[in-house]
């Protein structure tokens, strides 16, 4: 299972629990993600559920096999990702309350999880992503 978090997601969950002009910040990383995308709109994620996504390929034309994954389920958000991982010194906050006081519509959720998909010709499975990697919606 590949955990996806939507960076405009984090973004406005921060800005409702510490205002836009603060200091303080939520980071995408205190969520523990595989794949964090940006470039979406705040809690569109969702909307991808049961669709498939394909990193598009650097170069035109190219034949390998693009690497597919099925967005499957939301990701439902426990006392874990209290603490950031790479500023523990802030302390724990409570990210499920949070989210059900700012967001109650999405309950205690943040992010997706998807599952790789295998090849339909090779039933391979695996390959590379980039760091500035695209991603499309193929189903």
């Amino acid at each position: 299972t590949i955990h996806i978090i939507n960076e405009s997601t984090v973004q406005q969950f921060s800005e409702a629990i510490y205002g836009k002009d603060s200091n303080k910040h939520l980071s995408a990383t205190r969520f523990r993600p595989n794949i964090i995308i940006d470039n979406l709109e705040p809690w569109a994620e969702f909307d991808l559920i049961g669709k498939t996504i394909e990193v598009v390929p650097k170069i035109e034309n190219v034949q390998d096999t693009p690497l597919r994954f099925r967005i499957v389920s939301r990701t439902v958000r426990c006392a874990g990702v209290g603490v950031d991982p790479l500023h523990p010194e802030l302390g724990a906050i409570d990210i499920p309350n949070l989210l059900a006081k700012h967001f109650p519509q999405h309950g205690p959720y943040l992010g997706v999880y998807a599952v790789m998909e295998n090849d339909k010709t090779t039933n391979a499975c695996g390959g590379t992503i980039s760091v500035d990697a695209t991603f499309r919606i193929v189903e």
